[in-house]
């Protein structure tokens, strides 16, 4: 009966590493999951607030009109060429 007791015993060993390693991948997934919420840039505090250029705001504080640009069209039309073999 020496046989199945070293196999009862083995199988015990098993269940408790199966055990060990569920745990562990349990407790990084959970680790892992907490540091991407601290760390995405969506859950920050403190929210920084955009502001214009200095240039702008003078610009616009002395009453000058801005004026949108214009875009031109292309001075050739592009040149594609295919070949086949």
């Amino acid at each position: 009966m020496q046989e199945s007791s070293r196999v009862a015993a083995g199988r015990r060993r098993a269940a408790v590493a199966k055990r060990a390693v569920a745990f562990l991948a349990a407790g990084s997934f959970a680790a892992v999951l907490v540091l991407a919420r601290t760390t995405h840039p969506g859950a920050a505090a403190t929210s920084s607030t955009l502001s214009p250029p200095s240039a702008l705001l003078s610009q616009v504080q002395a009453g000058s009109s801005l004026s949108g640009g214009t875009i031109a069209p292309a001075a050739s039309a592009p040149q594609v060429s295919t070949s086949t073999s």
